[in-house]
C-alpha cells in the first residue's frame, strides 16, 4: 500500500513524500490462504489462534515444523495450527526479503527500490510485546511507472528490446550478489518513468518482490550454485515470456551464464 511519509523521514537530497508499505499479514494473505486451502480469517479463527498462542502451544508447533517432524497427518491440523503455520510462513517471507535487500544494498535506488525501514505492528491492540500477535513489514521507495507486463501498452515499440535487455541485465546484477529469486515474473519488474511521462524513452528497470529468494551459502560450490540457477532460469522467466508476449518483436538471447551440463538440466 502507498503511504505518506512524515517530513524529514529520510535524508536523501530528493525528499520523497510517499513510500510503499509492504505487510506480511497472514490474516489477510488471500492468495496464500487459497494456495494452502485455508479458510478466510474470521473472529472464530482469531479466538482459536489467541488461545493456541496463550497456552504456549503455538511456539511448540512452530518448533515441530522447524524440526521437520511428521506433520503430514491431516488429523494433526486444525484452525489454530493452520493460522500458526501461516503466521510462521509470513515471518519467513519477511526475513527473506529483508535479507535480500541487505545483500543488494549497493543496487538500492537504481536496480531495486531503496529499503527505508523494517517495521512491526501490533495486530491485536490488547496483546502487545508478543511476537505471535505482531505483523512484520517493510517500507520501500515508491517507484512511479508501470510493470514490464504492460510494456506494449505504455512504451513505444522502439524501446521494447532495450527495456527487455535491461531487465535481464538487472537479473544478472542481482545474481552477482549470490541471490536466486524464485519469483521472477514480468509483473515484478517495474519500468520507472520520470515526470509522470509513461512514453518517455529514458526510463529505468527496477525489480521488486524478493520474499521467495534463496542465497548462496559460503561453502556452496560453483557447480552446485550453477545447477540451482540453471534449474530456476531467472533470465528465461523474463526473456522467453516477453518474446512470446510481444509476438517476436523482441529477441531473447540467453547468456548461458549458469549453464549446467548435468542430466537434470540438459533434459529441461
Amino acid at each position: 500500500m502507498e503511504v505518506k511519509l512524515p517530513a524529514g523521514f529520510n535524508s536523501t537530497k530528493k525528499q520523497a513524500k510517499h513510500a510503499i508499505l509492504k505487510l506480511y499479514d497472514w490474516r489477510y494473505a488471500a492468495q496464500l490462504r487459497k494456495d494452502h486451502k485455508i479458510d478466510p480469517w474470521t473472529p472464530d479463527h482469531e479466538a482459536k489462534y489467541r488461545a493456541f498462542v496463550e497456552t504456549g502451544e503455538a511456539a511448540k508447533f512452530i518448533s515441530t515444523l522447524e524440526d521437520d517432524d511428521d506433520t503430514d497427518d491431516p488429523q494433526l491440523w486444525d484452525t489454530a495450527r493452520d493460522e500458526t503455520f501461516l503466521y510462521d510462513y509470513c515471518r519467513d517471507l519477511h526475513s527473506c526479503e529483508v535479507e535480500a535487500y541487505s545483500r543488494l544494498q549497493d543496487l538500492q535506488g537504481r536496480s531495486i527500490p531503496r529499503f527505508l525501514a523494517d517495521v512491526t505492528f501490533d495486530a491485536f491492540p490488547m496483546q502487545q510485546n508478543n511476537a505471535f500477535f505482531q505483523v512484520r513489514g517493510i517500507l520501500l521507495e515508491l517507484i512511479t511507472g508501470y510493470s514490464l507486463a504492460d510494456l506494449a501498452k505504455y512504451a513505444p515499440q522502439s524501446s521494447w528490446q532495450r527495456i527487455c535487455d535491461e531487465a535481464i541485465h538487472t537479473i544478472n546484477l542481482i545474481s552477482d550478489h549470490g541471490v536466486l529469486n524464485e519469483d521472477v515474473k514480468t509483473r515484478n519488474v517495474l519500468i520507472r518513468t520520470h515526470d509522470n511521462n509513461k512514453d518517455l524513452e529514458e526510463c529505468e528497470v527496477v525489480m521488486i518482490d524478493f520474499a521467495l529468494c534463496r542465497f548462496r551459502e559460503i561453502d556452496q560450490s560453483e557447480a552446485d550454485w550453477r545447477h540451482e540457477k540453471c534449474r530456476q532460469d531467472e533470465e528465461g522467466a523474463i526473456g522467453y515470456v516477453m518474446a512470446h508476449k510481444l509476438n517476436g518483436a523482441v529477441e531473447y538471447r540467453p547468456s548461458y551464464r549458469f549453464q549446467c551440463t548435468c542430466t537434470k538440466c540438459t533434459s529441461i
